[in-house]
């Protein structure tokens, strides 16, 4: 349907209602750097990488208690494997001590040292497979510290990145808020206000021009005798459309 206008109440001249378009530009240049500050592509790579070390850390948590629980399970069989050995070396000891003289006990003391010597070497083998296991562990563990320390790196460098293009937005932001101050002091309260409104629930735009017979905040054309209208007429006038300030530049 044509974009039709209506007067409002508020009191305003043509010539405030331009001035009204460069605060709205202002206020549009401060919506678009607080835009950029809220998806700074700094921030997006930051948080990506975060969550990649996230990952790493939760990966190298893993692998350490894996190889900690193998270091335990090798301790042990060390410490079984030693007492095995002793015992071998005991009854060793006694067999060849001269002081055995029944054939039985000889005979009973050599199969204990067989039985034990067997019972070693199969806690050996299971020694060294838990080693083996244990080093995969921990090699795997270096390179999740490795890639961890490299994402800290990363992370530190794209932080300054980060820290650095904010104080620039702030110093831009300042700027603009500088600008706006200025401008602020200029308009009515009762103008001012309704416009801050308008903004608020126009998606930051609450005052357009009327370029080429169209309203530039809901693009909406108007027909050529509505637009002779708008231009005769005096005061605020609003696009029904969209519900903005019409602001007449030419």
């Amino acid at each position: 349907m044509p974009c039709r206008y209506t007067l409002f109440l508020v009191e305003a001249t043509r010539e405030k209602l331009v001035e009204l378009l460069e605060l709205q530009r202002i206020d549009s240049a401060i919506d678009l750097v607080n835009h950029r500050q809220r998806h700074l592509p700094e921030q997006a790579e930051l948080d990506a990488l975060t969550e990649a070390l996230a990952v790493i850390d939760r990966a190298a948590g893993e692998q350490q208690l894996k190889a900690d629980d193998a270091a335990a399970r090798q301790n042990k069989l060390d410490r079984e494997v030693e007492s095995v050995a002793a015992k071998v070396a005991a009854e060793e000891a006694k067999l060849y001590s001269g002081n055995v003289g029944s054939p039985r006990e000889l005979s009973s003391i050599q199969a204990e040292i067989e039985s034990l010597k067997r019972r070693r070497s199969t806690m050996e083998d299971l020694d060294l497979e838990v080693m083996e296991e244990r080093e995969g562990f921990e090699t795997e563990l270096k390179k999740l510290k490795e890639e961890a320390d490299r994402l800290n790196s990363s992370i530190a460098q794209v932080t300054e990145k980060r820290d650095a293009a904010l104080a620039e937005i702030e110093k831009e932001l300042s700027k603009l808020e500088q600008q706006r101050s200025a401008w602020v002091q200029r308009f009515d309260q009762e103008l001012l206000g309704f416009y801050d409104g308008l903004r608020s629930s126009k998606s930051g735009i609450g005052a357009a021009a009327l370029t080429d017979g169209a309203c530039q905040g809901c693009h909406m054309k108007l027909p050529a005798q509505e637009v002779s209208r708008i231009r005769r007429s005096e005061g605020l006038v609003r696009c029904v459309a969209c519900g903005r300030i019409l602001v007449v530049v030419s």
